[in-house]
């Protein structure tokens, strides 16, 4: 039988359903998680699903629904975890962190201590107007994808390739002009802006910058991992070091993290011969993972309740 990898997903929107089914089960996982993040389980509102929720909660939701997600599997059941039932794990951006916890890396309380630290500055950096704008953009290919952002300078200071989840689908942030401009501009090239975000997202300009964001991850403890963990940035497998691992988180920050590139990084684990996504069952990296692992490997999605 072959080894199996798993991928973590960003922060992917989360269904009135999903904020429910985590919010119901009131264990250990959500206690820690409202302790550190500092929100009251008893105060939230899942009816607008993750979409009225600060992004501090809506990280620190999904990474519970991903713990007890995992926890279904043999092995890291009791207690979390104890071994790997994965070969090698990758996530992107807000999974990046979610698969070094995964991968033993991370303890869960210092998982929610990234979240909470990050998430807290770019709360306020967008309070204080130094957040850029980031949008998800369909194109008809990659190489489009790659030729709109230059395209994009005569509109906005900056743009640039955030997050690449293959056939054209993309993440771009610009750091000033106005969105409204880069969306015409965008959909007169041909390219559909399908949401945006009031944040830059992996580029030179996200905040918290790269010296605050090295201060935070030195406060982190991070520990030998129990499996190999692939970079989203080259889609190589992680050094097993805790320089190694604070590097990949400081990289993938100011950087294109790409889907592509991740999976196929699985697949070239010695031994890997399937390749499974968790997620919500109506997120977007849903079809896109299934079209980049076909004919490759094999692949199961593990849906997140709701």
């Amino acid at each position: 039988m072959s080894d199996r990898a798993l991928v973590l997903p960003g922060l992917v929107p989360l269904t009135a359903a999903n904020v429910a089914a985590v919010l119901a089960v009131r264990d250990g996982h959500l206690a820690l998680a409202a302790r550190i993040c500092g929100f009251d389980p008893d105060r939230l509102d899942p009816d607008q699903g993750s979409s009225a929720l600060p992004t501090t909660v809506h990280e620190a939701l999904l990474a519970v629904a991903v713990v007890r997600r995992l926890e279904e599997e043999p092995a890291h059941r009791d207690p979390y975890p104890p071994s790997s039932s994965y070969r090698a794990y990758g996530g992107l951006s807000a999974g990046c962190v979610t698969a070094l916890l995964a991968a033993g890396v991370l303890t869960e309380e210092d998982c929610f201590r990234v979240v909470q630290e990050v998430n807290s500055r770019q709360i306020q950096a967008h309070r204080s107007g130094r957040s850029g704008t980031t949008l998800a953009v369909l194109t008809a290919s990659a190489e489009d994808a790659y030729r709109l952002v230059e395209e994009l300078r005569s509109v906005a200071e900056q743009p640039w390739l955030a997050v690449d989840l293959g056939g054209g689908l993309v993440a771009i942030s610009v750091r000033d002009g106005e969105p409204d401009a880069v969306g015409a501009e965008l959909n007169r090239l041909g390219a559909v802006v399908l949401d945006r975000a009031e944040r830059a997202e992996h580029s030179p300009y996200t905040v918290p910058g790269r010296a605050e964001l090295a201060r935070v991850l030195d406060g982190i403890e991070f520990r030998t991992a129990t499996a190999t963990v692939v970079s989203p940035l080259t889609g190589k497998p992680v050094d097993d070091t805790p320089a190694a691992y604070r590097r990949l988180l400081l990289a993938q920050s100011f950087d294109t993290v790409s889907l592509p590139k991740l999976t196929a990084g699985l697949c070239a684990v010695d031994g890997v011969g399937a390749v499974d996504l968790i997620a919500p069952a109506k997120s977007v990296y849903v079809p896109r993972t299934r079209s980049l692992l076909r004919d490759r490997a094999e692949h199961r999605l593990l849906a997140l309740p709701g």
